[in-house]
């Protein structure tokens, strides 16, 4: 017997035993599971019939350029329509300019610019605001211990100095980042520089027309079009899930386009689930070309048709669809995967949990329809447009230069579970613990281990970007992905500043913590599954001066 089957078999039992319906005890967590259909539900694909939200030049996700700009950016608890115009709580990030309203503003600089920005607490909990994937001095950075509380205010003051690319800020607030992110305190943060700029030129592209950033989340609404987020304690544990997606902020969400390159900049906004990009249509896998991943261009396009995308992850992908015709569809879809969520006790009980529907330990309801690593759609392209002069991507898009690895410091962190809690080389966070240290201008090469009975784990450095150097004894679906050497796949390329790390697995990375700051600086070093991170899968990290 399998192990598949035998928690199947497993699971049946121990719900007969506690007088659970059998129903239930489907193979709903695997890929290819069983699947009731039900409204908004992202695998129907007649449901894709709502327009694409594209932010525009103010309101909700608009566009402004912050350069030597001072902003206010004030969190606030507001409504916005979600569902069929449905109001729903939701957190915001607002701002004000020239006479324009902004809310969860996708704010753009060029590299080299100065940004500043003070942020006011409207909340009745604390906050703070990371600067996810940007180079800052660690007191600008956003750590849960600068989190301020309701009615503080907190000035930032940095330069950029991160090369041109899709980052994006968020809430960090202590113990509370997966509900704040959760109710919307998040937004794109995008740095341009020559190449960008190069880019652009070269294939006509538009930030909102046809350079398209878009948020990929999963949540759980209620009856009333309400966004949902109680997670039980296998989900804090496990990760929350949500059963209805949405691409920036759109359920079920289509959008028309010309037979030309479109630039979609595709960033896993989710608190815990993992997608599998593709391009499809009908049954057919279309190519793309994967450009840019966490922190900026790569150095060449690079062929691809699927790709994983963790939380917290961004992966910057041009598609072409010149060869298309009016009236074609493609959907931009989640491929089916084996999550690996069932290796070991713990992760059992958290895929009893979820085929069940309920939690094995605490018995309480959820409302989460959608399986992890199920097949779904996400986006609904459709040609609508007249041919238009094609265009040659170029051959080159930047220089990547590798990390001198010479002299590299050697270290292996451990990730595992031990007493119900997740991990990190044994540790969970404590404010006044520096488990890792590290030394300025140094250079480290990072063996991040997974243990075996675990489940996948996508790690976010803050202060500073990677590289990947190789992924080894990596599960099946990793190896088959794994063609840019050392078992590297597309979504590892460039520089990063968030891994997954699958069970059993180890990533091997190199990180240059070199630095202009005064003093030492600390950083955390964290799970951006965002339950794991609120459960203390994070630890200090101090570079010393």
């Amino acid at each position: 017997m399998n192990r598949r089957k035998f928690l199947q078999y497993t699971a049946s039992t121990l719900a007969i035993g506690a007088g659970l319906p059998l129903a239930g005890c489907q193979d709903t967590n695997v890929a290819g599971a069983a699947f009731a259909p039900y409204a908004h539900d992202p695998v129907r694909a007649e449901n894709f019939t709502n327009p694409l939200f594209i932010p525009g030049a103010e309101g909700p996700f608009g566009v402004l350029n912050v350069a030597d700009m001072p902003l206010t950016l004030k969190t606030h608890a507001a409504t916005f329509p979600i569902l069929g115009g449905r109001a729903s709580p939701f957190l915001l990030y607002e701002t004000s300019y020239a006479g324009k309203s902004y809310q969860n503003p996708i704010l753009k600089i060029k590299r080299g610019g100065r940004f500043a920005a003070t942020l006011q607490n409207g909340l009745n909990e604390p906050t703070i605001i990371h600067w996810h994937g940007l180079h800052t001095p660690a007191n600008m950075d956003g750590h849960p211990n600068d989190s301020i509380a309701p009615g503080k205010n907190y000035p930032y003051a940095f330069t950029i100095n991160n090369r041109g690319g899709t980052y994006w800020y968020h809430t960090h607030a202590h113990h509370l980042t997966a509900k704040q992110a959760y109710g919307g305190l998040a937004s794109f943060f995008i740095v341009e520089d020559d190449d960008e700029l190069q880019l652009a030129r070269a294939l006509d592209l538009k930030l909102g027309e046809t350079d398209l950033p878009l948020v990929i989340q999963d949540k759980r609404f209620n009856a009333a079009g309400e966004l949902v987020y109680q997670p039980d304690p296998m989900e804090k544990m496990m990760g929350y899930l949500g059963d209805i997606v949405l691409v920036n902020l759109t359920p079920n969400a289509l959008h028309e386009i010309g037979p030309r390159i479109y630039r979609f900049r595709c960033l896993n906004g989710s608190n815990a689930r993992v997608y599998k990009l593709a391009f499809v249509r009908g049954k057919e896998q279309l190519e793309y070309q994967v450009i840019g991943t966490d922190g900026g261009l790569l150095d060449r396009p690079y062929p691809a048709k699927e790709a994983f995308l963790a939380p917290g992850e961004r992966l910057d992908i041009l598609f072409d669809a010149s060869q298309l015709h009016q009236g074609d569809t493609v959907f931009l879809k989640s491929l089916a995967f084996d999550p690996m969520e069932n290796d070991g006790a713990m992760g059992m009980m958290g895929w009893m949990g979820r085929i069940m529907g309920k939690n094995p330990m605490a018995h309480t309801n959820s409302s989460m329809r959608l399986a992890d690593g199920l097949e779904f759609n996400l986006l609904k392209l459709v040609v609508a447009k007249a041919a238009q002069g094609p265009r040659e991507t170029p051959a080159r898009l930047s220089q990547v230069q590798p990390i001198d690895i010479k002299e590299a410091t050697a270290r292996t962190v451990r990730l595992e579970m031990a007493h119900m809690r997740w991990l990190i080389n044994g540790e969970t966070f404590r404010t006044d613990a520096f488990p890792i240290e590290a030394r300025r201008n140094t250079v480290e090469v990072w063996d991040l281990h997974n243990a075996e009975h675990s489940m996948p784990h996508p790690m976010h450095m803050h202060g500073f970007q990677f590289q990947v150097l190789a992924r080894q004894n990596s599960p099946q679906q990793i190896r088959t992905l794994g063609v840019h050497g050392s078992g590297r796949t597309v979504s590892d390329l460039g520089w990063k500043d968030t891994v997954l790390v699958w069970p059993g697995e180890t990533v091997r990375l190199a990180v240059d913590f070199s630095h202009d700051f005064g003093g030492d600086q600390t950083y955390v070093f964290h799970c951006h599954n965002l339950e794991h991170e609120d459960n203390d899968m994070m630890v200090n990290m101090r570079v010393r001066a």
